[in-house]
């Protein structure tokens, strides 16, 4: 095997890359049998040089931590018979098949080792080991069975060669998010208002936006994904009960929207703060450009030191009001908007202390999970529906959420918004609420995820 390997930074990294390649390469051509002869090459380049490339050949406006580009158009994964008619993609000085060509963004491997918490060899090597099985033919943005196949094969090439992931142990996850800079936090109806008439708490949404407020003058970037515009728009309409028609709902989002904006707007400006609105439907989150734009909007906002106030568009969309399985609820809104900007913490404020292994509602035996570092079958059969009167989403949507979010490589932590002091307490690593560990998966399989919601 022949690897061409270039590094086109001033950077370097600890270790060999060539050595690393060499023996990823040379495990997964052996893994999958492969019968000839094979030339690599790989640019090791920053995250601009990878943002140019993405951006001229797969207009793309932003750096990804990696891109493959085969030569071979295979049937299907293994099946190596496309080689033999395929004259261009064999080196006529040596012989050998020229699989394809890798590019590796050195800045996005020491951002990736430094946030899943395993070394920059690990990383790079699972880069090199993910691209490869990609110029062989695998679909990382196919089903989720194929997609799992991929990283099962990744994760043995790995082992094989004893690089293993090394991740922090979760009782220290929580040491680490003071140092998180992109926070999304998301609040629930429930949290926002006074139990015994229904109407919004004012005392609790000023001492939100003064714990926000903080967070943004220690140099952290908040998004605030808040619920309540239809608790707020039922009573100033006069509602007596939870609406049970989808009109009536959207008037009172409608309504609502535009006076809980009003709040934070205020409340915000008094802490020298700017706050913007975004409101978000199941079809912009789903179309590939929709989700580039809104993400090219979060982060000029983010960098222009604004706090984005995110919610369903309840006022046009009915997937929320109508189908809670298919989208809607903002548990599963705050781990999208968590994906597509990058976030390196989601903390989710509900009414409940955090993961039960029952509800401890009706079961007082039920046992409280501080951390969960990978979520499971066994993990997802807690999730009993168990929605307040004004929330929407119970616990199935918020370890729907934090699934996704862990597979984005986004911590999680689920806790209680009775006081939302509690946010300070999270950021300084305090044991409250349940911690979701980020168990990253390869980004375009997450994309093919939320397509499919």
């Amino acid at each position: 095997m022949t690897l061409n390997i270039e590094n086109e930074t001033e950077k370097e990294f600890e270790f060999d890359p060539s050595e690393v390649a060499d023996a990823v390469i040379n495990e997964v051509l052996d893994s999958e049998n492969f019968p000839y002869e094979a030339e690599v090459s790989i640019l090791i380049t920053d995250d601009h040089g990878i943002h140019e490339i993405n951006k001229e050949q797969r207009n793309i406006d932003r750096p990804t931590d990696v891109l493959s580009f085969p030569m071979i158009e295979y049937e299907r994964p293994g099946d190596f018979d496309a080689i033999e008619n395929a004259d261009d993609c064999i080196n006529p000085e040596t012989g050998e098949v020229l699989l394809g060509d890798i590019v590796i963004s050195i800045d996005k491997v020491e951002e990736q080792a430094r946030e899943y918490g395993h070394s920059e060899k690990r990383e790079f090597a699972f880069l090199v080991a993910h691209s490869m099985f990609h110029l062989l033919g695998y679909d990382h943005v196919g089903s989720e069975e194929e997609a799992k196949v991929m990283e099962e094969k990744q994760e043995a090439v790995l082992n094989v060669l004893g690089i293993t992931r090394n991740r922090l142990p979760a009782s220290d996850i929580r040491n680490t998010f003071k140092d998180k800079k992109r926070i999304v936090i998301k609040i629930g109806s429930s949290s926002l208002e006074h139990h015994e008439t229904g109407r919004l708490d004012i005392v609790k949404i000023e001492r939100l936006v003064r714990e926000i407020s903080d967070l943004r003058n220690q140099g952290k970037e908040v998004v605030l994904v808040s619920s309540g515009a239809t608790m707020v728009g039922r009573n100033a309409l006069g509602f007596d009960h939870r609406p049970a028609k989808v009109t009536e709902k959207q008037a009172c989002a409608s309504v609502g929207q535009a006076r809980l904006m009003m709040i934070y707007q205020k409340l915000f400006s008094e802490y020298n703060q700017i706050c913007s609105q975004i409101l978000l439907t199941k079809s912009n989150v789903l179309d590939s450009l929709h989700r580039v734009n809104a993400r090219n909007t979060f982060n000029e906002l983010l960098r222009l030191g604004v706090i984005p106030v995110v919610n369903d568009n309840d006022a046009v969309a009915t997937y929320g009001i109508n189908d809670l399985s298919v989208f809607g609820d903002n548990d599963t809104l705050s781990a999208i908007v968590s994906t597509i900007i990058d976030a390196d913490l989601l903390i989710v404020l509900s009414d409940i202390d955090g993961l039960y292994t029952d509800n401890p509602r009706e079961n007082p035996d039920a046992v409280f999970i501080e951390y969960v570092e990978k979520i499971d079958d066994d993990i997802m059969k807690m999730g009993k529906d168990t929605e307040s009167s004004v929330g929407t989403g119970g616990m199935a949507t918020k370890l729907s959420a934090a699934k996704l979010a862990s597979a984005a490589g986004t911590d999680m932590v689920l806790a209680n918004g009775y006081d939302f002091r509690i946010i300070h307490e999270i950021i300084e690593g305090e044991s409250v609420g349940t911690v979701f560990v980020a168990d990253p998966k390869d980004k375009a399989y997450v994309l093919d995820c939320i397509e499919h919601i």
